[in-house]
């Protein structure tokens, strides 16, 4: 703090210096003739000759001084420039003041463009204007803003530090911007809706709840768009889509944050095959303009940081405990011995920590398990050297191997490159087909306390409380879904999981409905959308629990004056990106995730 404190005065007493010389470094504007990328780009094709005199503008992110020359790196949104200061063509004054520059500071420049003696496209500086002083220094040296809190409490510093996320949230805002393109190309309209509502509907869920003191009532942050887009159909607006935030009370989670962003959409007169069909065409179409490809593979290298930091946390921990217990209970060679191996574990598990982001995941995690290895054989081996038959040493050395087994099973995930192929025709599948293909082929003849038993003795986490359904979807949400990482449709899910959807002809016990799971998660539930008003009440109610004030009549009332026929759907587009961009948490894709205050 102290050093960072220094580095503040120092650059408020060049700001004073500066001002002191007549020099204001906050300019009301500053009107480059070209961006960064596209005069070196633009260099190294040939469009602009040797020479060509440019005008950038940009934070200064680098600079190496060369006794009377000196070179920076100008970066703006589109990438960086190399910029080549010389004394002789600035003059004293100039230079002096171009010396003193810190990193962080935006400058806009006028040169030509040259190449230096490295190849590298450059622009020799002839002018130079201070637009905006930084008066604090830039985190980590721009080496990379790498921790966590910071990034995302401070989205500005991730953004200066690490191109790689702006990049990120380049793309997302252009996948927004094709999935407008896409809806509009079809004949969609882009609606509004209220956010906040009397009675929060479209799905069962937790809401914030404010005061409207105008009004004198209470108002809810909407949960889910589809009522008001239902309104809308009945209102004769045949096609239209809606992107806006939904707000859940819920938990947080790397798939769950309490503001999301939601596109929904619905098409008079289709259903759930026709929004199948909406759905396979919009993400195989962003997918192509904005990533350029259909095979998506993963970078999961923070996932394997965390489970390579998980395993040198166990190595230390197991190192301290049983070298001072391995000194006082058998001989010295013995102890030595047990030091180096796990010590040279240790060193091996490092080693593969540092070649994170620089070598592909899968290898990493392969050299990874192998030092874990190491660790446990070294463990087991001096487990079968003692000879002291003291119980305590060999329960510590059991439950230590044992303490590996999560870590190493969690870099075999990783040791496989993770990669999603969304070339059409995408797969689909009946939900209860694959719940019979996980948990047997006798699941729905059997009866439900034998479901519940059989479900508890998988693993699936069953609440006291849950419906016959809702057991067998604790199987489905456990054992199915994260194994969908292909683009799969499920379909006809069962009719108490979606009171809002038609029933199935075929099977009543199903409604027409599909899950559209990719990498592991549902990206997007779509429906053949319920139009019998009486129905619609009769579903509504139950879900209420004969709580009236939680049925939204005005919705009722609209429906009894009668809605076509039509599917929507709807689609996370928080998923959507972490999907697109090999994103392993939701935070990484929200700008400004929400965290609690400090």
């Amino acid at each position: 703090m102290e050093d960072t404190n220094s580095l503040i005065e120092q650059r408020r007493a060049k700001l004073k210096s500066l001002e002191a010389k007549g020099i204001f470094p906050f300019r009301n504007k500053f009107t480059p003739d070209s961006k960064c990328n596209d005069a070196r780009s633009g260099f190294e094709s040939g469009a602009l000759p040797e020479g060509t005199r440019v005008s950038v503008a940009g934070r200064i992110t680098a600079h190496r001084e060369m006794g009377k020359s000196m070179f920076v790196d100008v970066r703006d949104q589109s990438g960086r420039i190399q910029v080549y200061a010389q004394k002789n063509a600035l003059g004293d004054d100039q230079f002096n003041i171009f010396t003193h520059l810190d990193l962080g500071d935006f400058i806009g420049v006028t040169g030509t463009l040259f190449r230096t003696k490295t190849g590298e496209p450059s622009l020799k500086l002839e002018s130079f204007t201070i637009v905006a002083k930084s008066l604090r220094p830039p985190p980590a040296k721009w080496h990379g803003l790498e921790d966590t809190e910071i990034r995302y409490r401070q989205r500005y510093l991730d953004l200066i530090a690490n191109p790689a996320v702006k990049d990120v949230f380049l793309k997302r805002s252009a996948i927004v911007h094709e999935i407008r393109a896409f809806f509009h190309s079809r004949g969609y309209v882009e609606v509004e809706t209220p956010a906040m509502q009397a009675i929060p509907g479209g799905a069962a869920a937790q809401p914030f709840k404010t005061k409207h003191n105008a009004l004198g009532c209470d108002f809810y942050l909407r949960i889910a768009l589809e009522l008001y887009h239902k309104r809308l159909l009945v209102g004769g607006i045949d096609k239209l889509f809606e992107i806006g935030k939904n707000f859940r009370n819920e938990g947080l989670s790397r798939r769950h944050n309490p503001e999301f962003t939601m596109l929904e959409a619905y098409q008079a007169f289709g259903d759930y095959e026709t929004m199948m069909e909406t759905v396979e065409s919009l993400i195989t179409t962003v997918a192509q303009k904005v990533v350029g490809t259909l095979v998506i593979e993963h970078n999961q290298d923070v996932t394997e940081k965390a489970a390579i930091q998980h395993a040198l946390q166990e190595v230390d921990a197991i190192s301290t405990t049983m070298t001072g217990t391995l000194l006082k209970a058998t001989d010295g060679n013995t102890a030595a011995a047990f030091v180096k191996n796990i010590g040279d574990a240790r060193t091996a598990l490092v080693a593969a920590q540092d070649e994170i982001g620089k070598k592909p995941s899968h290898e990493v995690a392969q050299a990874a398990i192998t030092a874990i290895l190491t660790a446990i054989g070294t463990i087991g081996l001096h487990k079968m050297n003692l000879a002291t038959g003291d119980k305590s040493i060999e329960d510590i050395l059991a439950s230590a191997a044992v303490r590996f087994d999560g870590t190493v099973a969690a870099l075999e995930k990783l040791s496989t490159p993770k990669v999603i192929n969304l070339t059409s025709p995408w797969k689909r599948a009946r939900y209860n087909d694959l719940v019979k293909e996980k948990a047997g082929a006798d699941w729905f003849t059997i009866s439900a306390a034998e479901r519940r038993q059989k479900a508890h003795d998988m693993g699936a986490e069953i609440g006291k409380e849950f419906e016959d359904f809702e057991v067998t979807n604790a199987v489905f949400s456990k054992f199915i879904e994260p194994t969908l990482i292909n683009p799969t449709f499920v379909t006809h899910l069962p009719k108490e999981l979606v009171p809002l959807a038609k029933l199935s002809p075929e099977d009543p016990a199903s409604v027409e409905v599909f899950e559209c799971c990719i990498n592991g998660q549902e990206i997007s539930p779509g429906y053949t959308e319920q139009n019998d008003p009486i129905a619609q009440r009769s579903t509504l109610e139950h879900q209420a629990g004969g709580e009236q004030q939680k049925l939204d009549e005005d919705f009722l009332v609209a429906l009894e004056h009668g809605m076509p026929p039509a599917g929507g759907i709807g689609i996370g587009i928080d998923r959507l990106c972490m999907m697109l961009l090999g994103q392993e948490s939701i935070r990484d894709v929200i700008l400004f995730p929400q965290l609690k205050p400090k």
